[in-house]
Formats: structure tokens, C-alpha cells, sequence
């Protein structure tokens, strides 16, 4: 699951730690041109084999052993992570697509939400197509795209919570892919985060971002809580994050690369406190198990900052290149986090930071922007853009 659970707080579920700096234990070479690899985050099953989507347009299956046991096809890149759920795979796809795979690589159900949208009335249609070809990236040299960059989520144990290109939230039933609400979340519907789930008093809650229409607090029924403003011009490109122990939720928002806002919110819809930076961000922030949050700016520097006052506590610029930190944490038991980057156009590293900011180990290898996890062996498992899939272990293992 994205970012280890409901709440998408990025701690990987269990105590294996790293450190000093891992040993190679195996790497496969994806090839395909143009060379690119997963930023889909792996999950494991019973045995110990793990599935996860890559930019060639594949969903993956490998053995521990670094086997491929199967490869399902799809149209276009796969940036969402997969949700393993009962022995079903739940993962994104090509323009606006949610699949639901069994363990052999076969389709259960899909639900195809570029059709859905292509449903709705044309005025509604040409509002989002006006929008889409009107924002040209400048870096980039192109229009965005219709793509799928969200990855499911949990609702009562029974409902995949999914975000779909022009349409919005939508609940679905695991087991047939029937919908069992849409939620609009306003305007454009050009939606690139995701949504986090935790259970409050017994009972479920969905906090969701629009892309320029604020923050939304759901309960498991479809019903609108409470909703927040959002500043001029922004886009939510990153997932919110649930710290439930704090009852609140932290979320950003950016303005390109020149200017973004962090929020800390609580579950009445009060903002608690926010802070402005000078640059954008795309990463989802980081919920420790101690004092501190981690959050990523896209001018490459990593922030740790208080929990109580947003303050900061320590910084370390990690990635020179702009954009360089796109991807998001991960937080080992030990509070140390594990982070990909971006360097140049082809290199960047995976790092290892202490709480306090220090680098504990880095490994140098082409640019990434996956999330790094640990299985419950306490195996490593990152992969990079020159299309290569690492599995690394502790070196006294």
C-alpha cells in the first residue's frame, strides 16, 4: 500500500532497520526505450513475493529471489502503487483506469474511468479539456496529460477509495467494482492526489484534496464533513496524511516550483497552524512516531519540523537539481528516513537521514523517485529510472 497504511504516513510497518549502508543482494534490468523503471511502491504477499506497476506500462510479479513470475500488460506508464487486500491485487492505470488483479495475474475487475468521465456532458468535458491544454509545463516542453497518479486506498474493509480524472472520489466495492458513491471535489477535476482513511470513534473518515478546491473530510457514506479553502492558482499534487494520535492531518499546496503552503488540520476542519515556503512541493509529508514531521521540498532540501508549531528543527539540501525531491519519505523504526532522489537529468541517490539531519549512508545510482520499502525479512527494495529494481540487505545478514 502506498505509503505502509490508511493514514499514508510513510513509518514502514516493522522494526528492521538499516544502519549502515545496505549489501546489493540483487538487481534485474527492466529493458525498454525509453529506459524507465517503478515508482510504484511494492507489496508483499504471504510468501514473500512482491508485485508493483513500472513506467513501461506492466504490473509486475517477483519471487524474493528476483524472479519475474508474471507481467500484466496495460496501455500506459503505471505511477500508483498497488493495495494487496484478500489476495487481490488493487492498483491505477493508464487514463483514469482502477484494476483489481488476483495473485496469478489475472483481471477480477476494472473500472474504467476515462469512459465514465467520457459519459458526462460536453460542456463539463470541454471545462476540463480547456483547463488540461491550457497549463504547458515549461520544463517539460508539453501539455499535460491524462494519466493516473493516484493509488486506492481502504474503507471499511470493504470499499476502494480511488481518485479518477474528472470525476472525482469514487467508492467501489472490492469484490465487483460496483460504485457505491462519486463525490465531485470540485473545480478543475484534474486530480492528482490520492486519499488517506482512518478510523475515528468506530468509524471511518476520507480525507481528500481537490486540485485547486481545498482540503475535504468525508465520512464512509459519501457525507461532506467539512471542507477548507485553498490559496489562488494552487495544485494538491501531494497525498494528505493522517496523524491519528493527533487527530489532524497535515496537507500541501503548490504553486509550481515558486511557492507552497503546509496545513496542519484538525478532524473539525481547524486549522491548527500552516507554513509558507518559497517553492513547490509534490511530496507527501512524513508522520514520525516522535516529535517531527518530514517534508520534502522541490528545491531539494528536506525539512524535519516540529509537530506542535510547524518550527523547524533541521534541514539538509540532498538534491541540487530542481524538482529533485518529488517522490516521498519513508520512516524506519528507528526514525531514520529513507529517501530517493533526483540529482540530474539521469543520476540521484538513495539517502539515509537521522532525525537530526545527518547523512547516515547514501547510495549513488540513476535518478529515482520511488518509495523505498522493507519487507518482513528486513530486505530493502528500491528501484531507479535507468530501469533497474534493487533488492539490498543488512550487511551482517
Amino acid at each position: 500500500m502506498f505509503l505502509f497504511d490508511r493514514e499514508r504516513t510513510g513509518r514502514i510497518p516493522n522494526s528492521h532497520t538499516f544502519e549502515q549502508l545496505p549489501q546489493e543482494e540483487w538487481r534485474i534490468h527492466f529493458k525498454q526505450d525509453p529506459v524507465r523503471c517503478a515508482e510504484s511502491t511494492p507489496v508483499f504477499d504471504q510468501h514473500g513475493n512482491l508485485y508493483f506497476g513500472s513506467h513501461n506500462g506492466s504490473i509486475y510479479a517477483l519471487s524474493p529471489e528476483g524472479k519475474i513470475l508474471w507481467q500484466f500488460v496495460t496501455e500506459t506508464k503505471v505511477y500508483s502503487s498497488p493495495m494487496l487486500i484478500d489476495d487481490k491485487l488493487y492498483i491505477g492505470c493508464n487514463m483514469s483506469t482502477l484494476l483489481c488483479l488476483n495473485l496469478q495475474g489475472e483481471l477480477v475487475w476494472q473500472y474504467d474511468g476515462y469512459k465514465a468521465y467520457a459519459s458526462q456532458s460536453k460542456l463539463k468535458r470541454l471545462q476540463l479539456n480547456a483547463y488540461t491544454y491550457l497549463n504547458y509545463d515549461y520544463e517539460f516542453k508539453k501539455f499535460m496529460k491524462i494519466n493516473t497518479w493516484t493509488s486506492p486506498n481502504l474503507v471499511n474493509n470493504q470499499y476502494v477509495a480511488f481518485v479518477f480524472y474528472g470525476i472525482g472520489l469514487v467508492l467501489l466495492d472490492k469484490d465487483t467494482g460496483n460504485v457505491q458513491w462519486k463525490k465531485d471535489l470540485g473545480s478543475p477535476s484534474f486530480h492528482l492526489a490520492g486519499v488517506a482513511v482512518t478510523n475515528v470513534n468506530g468509524k471511518d473518515f476520507i480525507a481528500v484534496c481537490g486540485q485547486n478546491s481545498g482540503l475535504f473530510w468525508f465520512d464512509a457514506d459519501g457525507n461532506l464533513q467539512w471542507k477548507t479553502k485553498a490559496f489562488g492558482r494552487s495544485n494538491a499534487w501531494a497525498n494528505p496524511s493522517i496523524d491519528a494520535a493527533e487527530n489532524c492531518i497535515y496537507h500541501s499546496e503548490s504553486y509550481f516550483n515558486k511557492k507552497s503552503i503546509l496545513y496542519k488540520t484538525d478532524f473539525n476542519g481547524k486549522t491548527i497552524w500552516k507554513k509558507e515556503f518559497q517553492f513547490g512541493c509534490r511530496a507527501t509529508v512524513g508522520i514520525s512516531n516522535s516529535d517531527f514531521i518530514v517534508f520534502l521540498g522541490l528545491n531539494g532540501t528536506v525539512y524535519f519540523l516540529s509537530k506542535k508549531d510547524g518550527s523547524q528543527l533541521a534541514s539538509r539540501e540532498i538534491a541540487s537539481k530542481d524538482r529533485g525531491l518529488w517522490t516521498s519519505p519513508s520512516i524506519m523504526a528507528n526514525h531514520s528516513v529513507l529517501i530517493n532522489t533526483k540529482k540530474t537529468v539521469k543520476k540521484g541517490s538513495l539517502i539515509c537521514l537521522s532525525p537530526q539531519a545527518e547523512i547516515n549512508w547514501e547510495i549513488n545510482y540513476a535518478k529515482a523517485l520511488s518509495v523505498p520499502t522493507i519487507d518482513e525479512q528486513g530486505n530493502l527494495y528500491t528501484a531507479t529510472w535507468a530501469g533497474d529494481f534493487y533488492k539490498f540487505k543488512n550487511v551482517n545478514s
